[in-house]
Parts: structure tokens; C-alpha cells; sequence
């Protein structure tokens, strides 16, 4: 299995994950599962792509905070309103738990792939492959025009 398959299926069973734990019905217990699913998930991309992802106290509040706080805030809003009640609520905070903790999955892992490119090239990796990284992460604005004019000389010379 590539890195980036097993990158994918981290990210897809720490999503499944979280939604169970958001769904736990005791308040703050759900945030605190949701959190411990999102740092559980962000070591093991670190491991996986040959780095430590240390996170501090700072770090795990900033993960609680918006992976699993902010979720239940908006669930929290929606329970407000008429008809929707515990049900619709609970199923919003962990539609919107599974949400963030994918955003935050991704965007660790595209910055831990970025500066793999240099060393892939160095390698003689598959050129094809790592270019279209390189256009990807470039789309996805973590490479600046230069960045990316550079990196695609060196690819294309790797030919």
C-alpha cells in the first residue's frame, strides 16, 4: 500500500472515529473523545510521513477547540430551533466533528508532503507522480508561483 493510501485510509477511519465520539450523549465527554481521536490521527500522519508531530497542552486545546468546541457550539444553534431538536443536533455535531477533523487531517498532511518533493526529485522517484504533487499543493496555494516554477525545472531535468 503507497503512503498516500494509507494516509487516505487514516483519514477516513479517524473521520468515522470522530463522528462515534460526537455522538456520545454525555456533555464534554464527546469533546474530550473527539479530541483524543484528532491527536491520535495527527501522530500517526506524523509517524507515517517519518516525522514526530509533538503537540503540546497549546496544541491539544487548539484541536479541542476547533475540532470538537466549535462543532458543538453550531450543533448546540441548531437545537434551538423548531423541529429539529436533540436528534438533528446531535447528528450536526457529528456531520461537523467528521468535517473538521478531515480538514485537519489534510492539512497536516499536505504539509508534511511538501517538503518531500525536493527530496523525491533527489531520489529519481516517479517524476510524473511528484509533478502532479507539486501542481497540486501549487492549487492549493502552498507554493507560491516561484516555488513551483523552480520545483517543475528540476522535475522536468530529472527527465
Amino acid at each position: 500500500m503507497t503512503r498516500e493510501a494509507r494516509a487516505d485510509e487514516l483519514i477516513r477511519d479517524h473521520v468515522a472515529g470522530s463522528v462515534a465520539a460526537a455522538a456520545i450523549p454525555i456533555p464534554l465527554i464527546d469533546l474530550v473523545a473527539v479530541t483524543a481521536v484528532q491527536l491520535t490521527l495527527l501522530r500517526k500522519l506524523g509517524r507515517l510521513y517519518g516525522t514526530t508531530v509533538a503537540i503540546g497542552a497549546q496544541g491539544a486545546f487548539a484541536v479541542g477547540l476547533l475540532g470538537a468546541a466549535l462543532p458543538r457550539v453550531a450543533a448546540s444553534a441548531l437545537k434551538i430551533l423548531p423541529g429539529i431538536g436533540w436528534i438533528g443536533g446531535a447528528a450536526a455535531q457529528a456531520a461537523l466533528s467528521g468535517a473538521a477533523t478531515w480538514a485537519l487531517a489534510n492539512a497536516l498532511r499536505d504539509r508534511l508532503e511538501a517538503p518531500r518533493i525536493d527530496a523525491e526529485v533527489e531520489d529519481g522517484a516517479d517524476v510524473a507522480r511528484t509533478l502532479a504533487r507539486v501542481e497540486r499543493l501549487r492549487r492549493r496555494g502552498l507554493l507560491d508561483d516561484d516555488e513551483y516554477a523552480r520545483m517543475r525545472a528540476d522535475l522536468l531535468d530529472a527527465l
